[in-house]
């Protein structure tokens, strides 16, 4: 299929930080001139009012990522998109109708023809035939090959649309929020390890935090968080990570007993990593006492990710966790918790899910 596209494209434009985190080079001399970047970006302006989604109300994040591998100039020579939209559904009085609330959410690339807008797509009338979100996912990465950061965010967008026709003869879907990611992602692309042939793939882990939704009440207000784990993996033939990188988002909304969202749709969602010390973990990592002084959120995973490098989908599985009490999933490995001791399982499945798509 990336074949097919990269074909099409190219007919169309000839008529139209911490590099420690990631592991060494595996004996490939380009690897240190390769570099690695994950962004995120989540919108919550698809949350609507009961009875406004079709017949009921719903708490919407949809997040957004971009992996990619930039050379020396900064240009992407790889790059992988997705999108997860998790959805709390609530009816007439606030409350959250999900049959299961422990449920995980499939990204757009994961449903497939599933996402169905491909019907939707050959209406518009600019793709023959029409195509579906994860082609036209492709078409879009295809087009940012060998460009820059500040050429992504240079593309002209009217209403969430591209308007030059060299993107818009295979991707007319909203690209806004994409744009975003991958800006952010060339942005942060500082982790070393990877080689420019080593497989770049993404993991995700989507779900709502049961701990934190809960269905609204005459007393107290409804509210829902979207919890997100992505991993940007490179890996090399034999299946090895030369390079990780890990963000979460934990996007939250409250709604009244009405089905009315109460949440400001326009706020800032930022990741834990974006968070720093600002998402505030430190305090209660120094209270466990394995870490001296503690350690934040975003000191804890870039732990894990050196940790994980050079391990297979397997090794990764196979990391010993806690497996009862409030915080079940911290790991249990001296070599782990001396430099991490949150949860870790949803950031392990997410690596797996990424290391078995390069397979």
């Amino acid at each position: 299929m990336k074949k097919r596209i990269a074909l099409l494209l190219a007919t169309v434009l000839a008529v139209g930080t911490l590099a420690t985190a990631c592991g060494g080079n595996g004996g490939n001399a380009d690897a240190s001139k390769v570099k690695v970047g994950l962004g995120v970006s989540t919108s919550m302006s698809e949350s609507k009012n009961f009875p406004d989604n079709y017949g009921s109300g719903v708490a919407q994040a949809d997040v957004t990522m971009a992996a990619v591998k930039v050379d020396e100039a900064g240009k992407i020579i790889d790059i992988v998109i997705d999108c997860v939209q998790v959805k709390a559904n609530l009816d007439a009085t606030g409350a959250v109708t999900n049959e299961d609330i422990n449920a995980t959410f499939k990204t757009k690339t994961e449903l497939g023809y599933d996402y169905n807008m491909k019907g939707t797509s050959e209406k518009i009338g600019a793709i023959a035939g029409g195509a579906e979100w994860f082609e036209q996912c492709e078409y879009f990465e295809q087009y940012c090959l060998n460009k820059t950061a500040d050429e992504i965010a240079a593309i002209a967008i009217t209403d969430g649309k591209a308007t030059d026709t060299a993107i818009l003869a295979g991707c007319t879907m909203n690209i806004n929020e994409m744009q975003k990611a991958v800006v952010k992602a060339c942005k942060a692309a500082t982790w070393e390890g990877a080689s420019a042939d080593d497989k770049l793939t993404l993991g995700v882990n989507a779900k709502l935090d049961a701990g934190n939704t809960a269905s609204a009440t005459a007393e107290a207000a409804g509210k829902s968080q979207a919890y997100v784990t992505i991993a940007a993996v490179a890996s090399n033939a034999e299946g090895k990570i030369t390079c990780a990188v890990i963000d979460c988002v934990q996007a939250n909304s409250t709604f009244d007993n009405t089905g009315k969202i109460t949440t400001d749709l326009t706020a800032e969602v930022k990741t834990k990593y974006e968070k720093k010390e600002a998402y505030g973990m430190k305090d209660t990592s120094a209270q466990i006492g394995t870490i001296q002084g503690g350690a934040e959120w975003y000191e804890q995973a870039e732990f894990f990710m050196s940790y994980v490098n050079g391990k297979t989908a397997t090794d990764v599985a196979a990391i010993a966790v806690t497996t009862e009490g409030d915080h079940a999933g911290q790991p249990t490995d001296s070599a782990l918790t001396a430099g991490c001791t949150m949860v870790v399982t949803d950031m392990m499945e997410a690596i797996v899910t990424a290391l078995n798509a390069a397979k």
